[in-house]
């Protein structure tokens, strides 16, 4: 009950931050950007920033702007990505390209992008310039690091020889990178040591890794309804996730054939056919490896120190990820 008072807090605050730099005309534009936010997620990063600025007793002003700042960003890469995966459905609701169109969508991604900046930039204002520096560039290359993975990840879409090496690359930039980001800013607003900041971004990075094949696994496993956006999607993009690289590692000459006939089809039997071999082979082994990451990411808090109600809401999140069914 304590926890989800504090988390209840957190988002309320956020959300108000994101609602206060979402806004304008074209109205049309403004909707269609803002249309994702509010339909709600599960405000993970922005949670991750505030709780490890309250590790370092910080300021939650600067938190709920740099709290925003992630999440604003986490959006813009979400509409882009339904716009190259051709996905239909996000959060239970049209993709903002089925609803405004892909020119209106990109328009809307790149709207957020530099909202995510500003809001950013008044989060650090008035920290002395190696804060403001170092704030700065981590969120950058944060945009940079993210670009790179979704490049990776089509790239793979095209070849059968993807090592599992190559996918945790992968989603370390792709997907992890702004959870260790989004764990970084809120240390470095709350005047965190450089050594816990280093400690804050190893949590993040570990947990975002975890986040992500647990991702992949949903979309193998989840109910549609509950999980808000198509099953099996992985499978029809032809996605090279660590269920299928493992799977068709140990596929029989006859599962392999299975597989490779479901990849990138259009035919939903061949494809649910597929996503039932990977999951009787490779299930258990990803939920091993996010086990393993998970276990990752608790010895780094771990060392920086999680006694307060701000370590005990970060392990949470972490279990959440693991755990999570949607």
């Amino acid at each position: 009950m304590e926890l989800d008072k504090y988390f209840d807090e957190i988002i309320k605050n956020v959300n108000e931050e994101i609602e206060k730099y979402i806004k304008g005309e074209p109205k049309e534009l403004y909707d269609a950007s803002i249309y994702l936010l509010k339909a709600g997620g599960k405000r993970l990063r922005p949670l991750i920033t505030v709780a490890s600025s309250d590790l370092f007793s910080g300021d939650r002003k600067r938190a709920y702007k740099a709290a925003a700042a992630v999440e604003i960003l986490h959006n813009f890469t979400l509409i882009h990505d339904d716009i190259m995966d051709e996905d239909t459905l996000r959060r239970g609701m049209p993709t903002v390209h089925v609803k405004w169109g892909v020119p209106m969508a990109i328009l809307a991604g790149d709207l957020l992008h530099a909202k995510a900046f500003e809001v950013l930039s008044e989060a650090l204002e008035g920290l002395d310039s190696k804060r403001f520096y170092m704030g700065l560039s981590e969120f950058s290359k944060s945009v940079i690091i993210i670009a790179e993975g979704q490049a990776m990840d089509m790239e793979f879409e095209n070849r059968q020889d993807v090592t599992e090496e190559e996918y945790l690359e992968m989603i370390k930039k792709k997907t992890a990178q702004l959870f260790s980001c989004s764990a970084f800013l809120g240390g470095l607003v709350s005047g965190a040591e450089d050594k816990d900041l280093e400690l804050l971004k190893e949590f993040g990075l570990n947990l975002g890794i975890a986040f992500q094949i647990i991702d992949d696994i949903l979309g193998l496993t989840a109910d549609e309804k509950e999980l808000g956006k198509p099953v099996y999607s992985d499978i029809r993009e032809g996605k090279k996730t660590i269920l299928l690289i493992k799977a068709l590692s140990l596929a029989s000459e006859a599962e392999r054939k299975i597989i490779i006939e479901g990849l990138g089809s259009k035919d939903q039997g061949k494809i649910i056919k597929a996503a039932e071999v990977v999951k009787s082979l490779s299930l258990n082994y990803a939920y091993e490896v996010a086990e393993e990451y998970y276990q990752k990411s608790m010895k780094a808090l771990s060392a920086i120190g999680d006694n307060n109600i701000a370590g005990k809401a970060l392990k949470y999140l972490a279990e959440f990820t693991i755990k999570r069914r949607k």
